[in-house]
């Protein structure tokens, strides 16, 4: 039976049991127009819905099957009868099956440029074997960023995603997050599934980046489409992944930058009461310094962060503002969502774990860093403090405290770098939390003045995590303090 004739019969099916077929829903035609009934037989429904005709929305969600189901988390209608024959399959099955068709061209999810928002491209790299308009065009995509850098554009005609999104697995959470890119905020721009693993109750930010998918949605045209890259998903042979992930890893450190300053930013009108006028207020000389350093980028976004921070009438400090994705360097773009969606909203933390010896940093229930401490036992304090001072090579840098150091509530207790690696892992100082020195400047990089930390038993895992290059900020400011001889109960 051709496809026309078996619509032709679906139809005259929706005709027999629902009254009061009279309509302007061109239903053939839409049936016709997507590769794959079950989806259109959702998205009619759904237009059905909206307009109230719920007899008709009820059988178009019966016909829709597992597609309903899936998206509404809720067994679908039953008929008497079901005109197409189909049988319920696996949400895999229905997700390369019924979902690739309706977008893939040429093995990529096509984006017209026309129809997204102006970006300058002014400076891109021609790549003439690349897809125009398509995640796959990054296949020459540049290398990954280091902070402090400038990132180069995205090559000529890849359109940046708008999100990327983490997964922790086909299964639970990852469902619910491949279904939220196809139905929530439709975009034109391509979207990115990425796998986020799971590190004991956190989700794991140095190690996710492994390209699931790329998404399409658009409600405008009902639309939808994936392109998979990861055979756990869709019981498929899928499409090589490594211009994705290219174009992943070189999204992560400026979204670090991002984060940075963010947390900065926020930490900044905890302590001053007021919002930092320019990056200067932020990068002072010691000891006006919130930041360790700047970069090109931050630059960019800092009229951004600070808009969406300040659009509160009510004064408080918003903790989930928005995420700066209209301005800096292209490859930064596309806002962390599904399971790495705390990076979007949460400022930067420390906890600090004795039983474990561990010092992570966090981003509400992200686990952005994951180091080896030495602590001093009982003599470690337990509670909340904030992070009071920051100082470069405390008395010279060659002594006890190593290249860095940090103040913990205006008390004797800081946590700053040592040369006694043999130290870390055991309860050997007077109190003071221990840091290989590679270790700690990058922590005094990455989290400002302000920063929380936490200090308990339990609660981190025991596997390190910190990326093969490091964050660093380029810092012109003076940060160390020679007037005074440190004396933290090292």
């Amino acid at each position: 039976m051709s496809k026309e004739s078996r619509i032709d019969e679906q139809i005259q099916h929706f005709y027999d049991n629902v009254p009061n077929v009279g309509d302007a829903l061109p239903l053939k035609e839409y049936l016709l127009k997507h590769e794959d009934s079950r989806m259109a037989w959702y998205l009619l429904g759904k237009e059905y819905e909206s307009k109230g005709d719920f007899a008709k929305a009820t059988y178009c969600f019966a016909q829709a099957g597992e597609i309903y189901e899936a998206f509404e988390s809720k067994p679908a209608p039953q008929l008497p009868e079901n005109a197409s024959g189909a049988k319920k399959s696996s949400w895999r099955k229905w997700a390369i099956a019924l979902l690739v068709p309706l977008l893939l061209v040429g093995g990529a999810i096509v984006a017209v440029r026309e129809l997204l928002p102006d970006r300058d491209d002014s400076a891109a790299v021609e790549t003439p074997d690349a897809e125009p308009g398509s995640v796959a065009a990054a296949a020459s995509a540049p290398p990954k960023p280091g902070p402090g850098s400038k990132p180069p554009p995205l090559p000529a005609g890849v359109i940046p995603p708008d999100l990327i999104a983490g997964a922790p697995g086909p299964e639970e959470k990852g469902r619910s997050v491949l279904g939220e890119l196809l139905t929530n905020k439709p975009s034109r721009q391509p979207r990115v599934l990425v796998a986020s693993p799971k590190l004991g109750d956190w989700n794991d930010w140095v190690k996710s980046g492994k390209p699931i998918a790329t998404v399409s949605s658009d409600r405008e045209s009902g639309v939808a489409g994936v392109e998979w890259f990861d055979p756990k998903w869709c019981e498929c042979k899928p499409e090589d992944g490594q211009s994705v992930h290219k174009l992943v890893e070189g999204w992560k450190p400026l979204q670090e930058e991002k984060l940075a300053l963010r947390s900065a930013m926020i930490r900044y009108k905890e302590r001053t009461g007021s919002w930092p006028a320019s990056p200067e207020a932020m990068t002072g000389d010691y000891p006006e310094n919130t930041m360790s350093g700047w970069t090109e980028s931050m630059s960019e976004w800092f009229d951004e962060i600070l808009a969406a921070l300040t659009d509160k009438k009510d004064g408080k400090i918003p903790q989930t503002a928005g995420w700066p994705d209209q301005t800096g360097p292209s490859a930064g773009y596309g806002t962390p969502a599904g399971t790495l969606e705390a990076i979007a909203e949460q400022p930067l933390e420390i906890i600090v774990d004795k039983s474990n010896h561990r010092l992570a940093v966090v981003s509400g229930d992200v686990i952005v860093r994951n180091y080896e401490v030495g602590l001093g036992g009982e003599r470690t304090p337990e509670g909340q403090f904030f992070i009071s001072e920051k100082v470069r090579d405390p008395n010279g840098g060659n002594g006890a405290y190593g290249t860095r150091g940090m103040t913990l509530s205006d008390t004797r207790y800081g946590i700053h770098g040592t040369k006694d690696l043999d130290s870390l892992g055991q309860d050997e100082s007077l109190g003071c939390v221990r840091l290989a020195n590679e270790d700690i400047e990058e922590l005094f990089d990455l989290v400002p003045m302000g920063t929380p930390v936490t200090i308990a038993q339990g609660g981190l895992p025991d596997e390190l995590r910190a990326p093969p290059e490091r964050f660093r900020l380029p810092s012109t400011q003076n940060e160390t303090n020679p007037l005074k001889v440190y004396d933290w109960l090292g």
